[in-house]
């Protein structure tokens, strides 16, 4: 049972993770950072600001996002072989102390 839900985690992990990532940069949460904001006015680089709100890397982030949640597909797609390594490796004896 922990295995089924291991996997289903790890699984959500991924098109969570890319559903933030595919969304969050065309958000005002991206432009209005507050974080970004403070690094901006402690190293006195705009440069930063306009690179990061650039189309470019937006794009990109977007793109990283895609590539996650088809990696998600992917190991959705591979389910029953992740489960069947998980159980094969707690079912896999130690080996003794002397041989390693």
């Amino acid at each position: 049972m922990s295995a089924k839900v291991t996997v289903i985690l790890y699984i959500l992990v991924y098109f969570e993770l890319g559903a933030i990532l595919i969304v969050a940069p065309w958000t005002s949460f991206w432009s209005d950072n507050v974080l970004l904001a403070y690094l901006v006015q402690r190293t006195g680089s705009a440069e930063l600001l306009l690179t990061l709100n650039s189309t470019a890397v937006k794009a990109g982030v977007t793109g990283l996002g895609a590539l996650n949640v088809l990696l998600g597909l992917w190991e959705a797609s591979r389910y029953r072989d992740l489960l069947r390594l998980i159980e094969e490796g707690r079912r896999r004896p130690s080996p003794p102390q002397g041989e390693q």
